[in-house]
């Protein structure tokens, strides 16, 4: 009985961790209660927030998922890629995903799969901005300004995220700790996870850094893996790459940092022209 209290009072919290001198100790803090996730892609958000989107949920918060594309083109098969036919199956398994988790509410914005960069930036900030507004979210989760993977679609929601938040609203990046990008090298260049950044290279933190981590225990490791596997166009020939033990821990930690003050400043100047209703 006193191990399944455990176990809901560690599912009912997330971790911060906070540096006194040379120490790094994780502390707990409270869940995000309206939680508004920015993605770029269908499975960009199972596999940086799955864990976090359930305990929120299960917790009796809100949650919301925006994905601005539909991913249409996720696949090596020329006769479905950047077909609707594809957009429109990636879609179905982002809710089917998302219902594992015990989230119901997601937006698509509609833009097309690689199209994210030549889409203004202030007006895709005015559109985030409304989703916080009209959530009343209290937290955002989304990239960093590399996009985790270098990919340019997933820079540019951070930037329109970042940009259209503002006082009283947690922005949250995506990232990995040192030790996780060690830990994993030798997988993450096998599959090339990071080609597009210089050198092949993460960018990664200290755990001093991290704002807020959900460390996934066995059971929920069990509900990721179950919404990763309804990504079945993307994450079963992976799976099956690295073998299933491998995959099934890769991502037992999520871990977000806060931007930078640099960071809010550069997002905000990309969407200078952004709308009176999210004016600085």
């Amino acid at each position: 009985m006193a191990e399944r209290s455990t176990i809901r009072a560690r599912r009912s919290t997330a971790i911060s961790h906070v540096a006194v001198g040379n120490v790094t100790t994780p502390i707990t803090r409270p869940l995000p209660e309206r939680l508004l996730g920015v993605w770029a892609h269908p499975d960009d958000e199972c596999y940086l927030s799955a864990g976090l989107m359930a305990r929120v949920a299960a917790a009796g918060g809100h949650v919301r998922v925006v994905c601005a594309t539909s991913g249409e083109l996720g696949t090596s098969d020329p006769a479905e890629t950047g077909t609707e036919r594809f957009a429109y199956s990636r879609r179905i398994e982002l809710q089917s995903s998302l219902d594992v988790l015990g989230v119901h509410d997601v937006h698509f914005l509609g833009l097309p799969d690689g199209g994210c960069r030549g889409t203004d930036d202030a007006t895709m900030a005015a559109v985030v901005a409304g989703h916080i507004e009209d959530l009343g979210a209290d937290t955002v989760v989304t990239f960093g300004p590399d996009g985790i993977t270098g990919h340019a679609d997933h820079a540019a929601v951070s930037r329109w995220a970042t940009a259209a938040a503002r006082s009283g609203v947690d922005v949250l990046y995506a990232t990995m700790t040192h030790d996780f990008a060690h830990r994993h090298r030798a997988l993450h260049d096998t599959i090339g996870l990071f080609g597009d950044l210089p050198g092949g290279r993460p960018r990664s933190v200290h755990r001093s850094h991290v704002a807020l981590q959900v460390a996934l225990d066995h059971g929920e490791l069990i509900r990721k893996r179950r919404a990763l596997r309804e990504h079945g166009s993307q994450t079963a020939s992976l799976a099956a790459l690295v073998g299933e033990e491998t995959y099934f821990s890769w991502w037992r930690d999520e871990c977000f940092r806060r931007p930078t003050g640099s960071e809010i400043c550069s997002a905000r100047a990309a969407a200078e022209r952004i709308s009176v209703g999210v004016e600085t």
